[in-house]
């Protein structure tokens, strides 16, 4: 494992990216190199990310004048409030997708789960989204989310857009997603206003209030047909008046009606009523401050499925997060025909508070369905990260799990369950299994490597090492050290990085695997070298170099990595010769050999180009960083071939050729521009110092 390598063999071996980009050009000599971040990108329509509408809608008209007005003042975001379950979103969405012409620059969507465990996007997660849709290639999206947000903010700078986030948990996540471009709404759904929002944005609240009689009745018919419901009148305005205006609450009782369980309305009224009057005496709905109408109708409903639905929603109640898909419902042993037509399926908060809570009175039977889940992710996961990277694991590999079908459909897999997963590490870590929350986040990898969640990845990464810890898992805890150590290196924090690493490297040599001892001492001299200290660096290289040898399983890749290492520690020492020797004579050969090292080995070339200008021998270096740049346009990592552009062009300048590095520098930060790299002000800086110079 190694500064910014692809994970592979503890101390480096290589995987190949997926990022995209485009190297062109048989001969170098006069060639154009250009990256994706310098080429027009493809043509794409507005985006329009609004999730579909719930159905039948009425009785906002008002609302809807209100926001009109507000439009007209130039407020440029309005939160709308109310109860759960009033029509928030939905009203937002017809809104929105009715008067879509005025935001040219598109309509966006992010649902934030108001901070609740399981449910909802991160903000930097919602950006990405964003980002792709607006043509940005998925690894071209930065790993920031102060870059994500000013990369969205500048590509949609030239034409109004309108923002919808739906539960967010503070105004910050709120600031984060806030367009620039003259013209454009923000709307906000939440209960309750946001602590600062109208201090912060200038936004006005606008309240949602539950439906008229009139217009429950209006929704009623819609739902269930307005023959049906002029036939029982009177029923139908005491079903109206029991659902007190609440529509989601409306939707339900018209569920019932429809599944065609009840005689009549009247009979559901009689039902109804009495399960009310029983939830109103339960103090275990009291305690949970539950509301009895919407309580008495989701018991109803749910008493109305079929045994193999009410078996699936039982079960669904002990899942980590709100979100699942059909290989979930699989595992579980039911038929996702249960369930509507859908990639995944999400229960509706209160639905999922109702099912967790009616499920809770049987605490056996619901740890148990939630310690198979917690394992059948983790079981999932480390197939995932097998099929990302050819690492070894000190957990269990599940040779008998189904594999899945190639390295991209493993990649979606973890994206799509990343906040589950994340839940998952927690729960298990509540319900003590130590063991499962340190064989998670070792498994979790091929997620948090490729993806920089670094908040997530930090947080259960700290939970991992307490639970290693705990048993006197030295192997474990000194596995998961490493990977949170370079977390913190690459968010750049080299000082924790380095501590971290400098606390594995006992718990290595305590364990006694020689391939974790080379990981630690590797990942120790790599931050030595970042922090200035290459002697330190040098020496840790030649422990790990001692280490490799001597282990038949390490692999000419691992000898190419830590040969590498040494030769950069060698020319932070000075001693160039040396250290292209070194590249030349075992680093490169060993990538040679092992036949699967392109990306590594492209690095290495870097490396090499460096070296050379260093020594004074620039020529030689020209050739080796071409070859670099076109290996990474091959394996389509775009950020690589930024690195390999930028020591081209000091090669070129080197040389005296100013237009040729001024070329190499502007392609350079037109791809750190693309990827929202706060580098890219760096480049053009550099290049426009050299043309005043030259």
């Amino acid at each position: 494992m190694a500064d910014g390598e692809a994970p592979g063999q503890a101390w480096g071996n290589e995987v190949s990216g997926s990022v995209h980009s485009l190297v062109q050009g048989r001969s170098f000599d006069n060639a154009t190199i250009q990256f994706f971040g310098s080429a027009p990108r493809p043509a794409l329509g507005t985006p329009s990310l609004l999730p579909p509408s719930p159905g039948p809608y009425t009785d906002r008209h008002a609302v809807h004048q209100r926001l009109d007005q507000l439009s007209d003042r130039g407020i440029g975001m309005v939160q709308l409030g109310g109860v759960a379950g009033v029509g928030k979103s939905a009203t937002a969405v017809r809104y929105l997708r009715d008067h879509s012409g005025r935001y040219r620059g598109g309509v966006y969507y992010a649902d934030l789960g108001g901070g609740r465990d399981g449910l909802g996007v991160s903000v930097a997660e919602a950006l990405d989204g964003w980002l792709v849709a607006t043509g940005v290639l998925p690894a071209e999206v930065p790993p920031g989310l102060a870059a994500r947000s000013a990369l969205f903010r500048r590509i949609t700078a030239d034409a109004p857009v309108a923002v919808l986030i739906d539960d967010p948990a503070s105004a910050a996540q709120v600031a984060a997603l806030c367009p620039t471009a003259e013209g454009s709404l923000t709307m906000v759904t939440a209960h309750h206003e946001l602590p600062g929002i109208r201090i912060a944005h200038g936004a006005e609240f606008v309240r949602l209030p539950m439906l008229e009689r009139v217009h429950a009745l209006e929704l009623l018919a819609e739902l269930v047909g307005g023959d049906r419901m002029r036939a029982e009148l009177d029923a139908f305005e005491q079903l109206a008046a029991f659902s007190e205006g609440h529509p989601l609450m409306l939707r339900v009782i018209a569920a019932e009606l429809n599944r065609g369980r009840w005689d009549s309305a009247g009979e559901l009224v009689q039902q109804l009523a009495d399960t009310r009057s029983r939830l109103q005496t339960s103090e275990r709905i009291m305690a949970s401050g539950g509301d009895y109408s919407v309580n008495a109708a989701l018991e109803l409903s749910v008493g109305g499925l079929s045994g193999q639905a009410r078996t699936l929603l039982w079960a669904l109640a002990s899942h980590p997060g709100a979100e699942f898909g059909p290989d979930l419902v699989a595992f579980l042993q039911s038929d996702s025909g249960a369930l509507a037509p859908a990639r995944r399926w999400r229960l509706h908060n209160l639905v999922q508070d109702y099912v967790r809570r009616e499920a809770a009175s049987d605490p056996a039977a619901f740890t148990a369905t939630e310690k198979a889940i917690i394992g059948w992710y983790l079981r999932r996961t480390a197939v995932a990260d097998r099929a990302r990277s050819p690492r070894w694991h000190i957990g269990p590999d599940f040779e008998d799990e189904p594999r899945f079908a190639d390295a991209e459909a493993a990649a979606r897999w973890l994206e799509a369950e990343h906040v589950n997963l994340r839940n998952a590490v927690v729960a298990a870590s509540d319900l003590g299994e130590p063991d499962i929350v340190w064989q998670l986040c070792e498994v979790l990898w091929g997620l948090y490597f490729w993806s920089n969640d670094f908040a997530d990845w930090i947080d259960t990464h700290r939970l991992g090492i307490e639970s290693a810890a705990r048993i006197g898992h030295r192997a474990a805890e000194a596995r998961i050290r490493l990977q949170l150590g370079f977390a913190y290196f690459n968010q750049e924090d080299l000082e924790q990085a380095a501590a971290e690493f400098a606390l594995a490297v006992p718990l290595a040599e305590a364990s006694g695997m020689g391939k974790l001892l080379a990981a630690a001492v590797e990942s120790a001299g790599l931050a030595d070298l970042r922090l200035g200290r290459p002697e330190r660096a040098l020496a840790a290289f030649d422990r790990v170099l001692t280490l490799v040898e001597a282990d038949p399983e390490a692999g000419v890749a691992a000898v190419g990595n830590v040969q590498r290492h040494r030769a950069r520690a060698l020319g932070a020492l000075g001693r160039h010769a040396e250290a292209v020797e070194v590249v030349n004579e075992h680093a490169i050969p060993a990538y040679e050999a092992d036949g699967s090292s392109g990306y590594n080995l492209a690095r290495t070339l870097v490396d090499l180009g460096d070296l050379l200008i260093a020594a004074g021998r620039a020529d030689e270096a020209v050739e080796r960083l071409h070859h670099a740049i076109a290996e990474f346009g091959r394996l389509r990592n775009p950020l690589q071939g930024a690195v390999a552009l930028t020591a081209l062009a000091s090669a070129y300048e080197a040389l005296g050729d100013v237009e040729s590095a001024g070329s190499a520098l502007d392609r350079a930060a037109e791809v750190y521009e693309a990827l929202g790299s706060l580098k890219a002000a760096e480049v053009r800086a550099r290049a426009e110092a050299l043309r005043n110079r030259g």
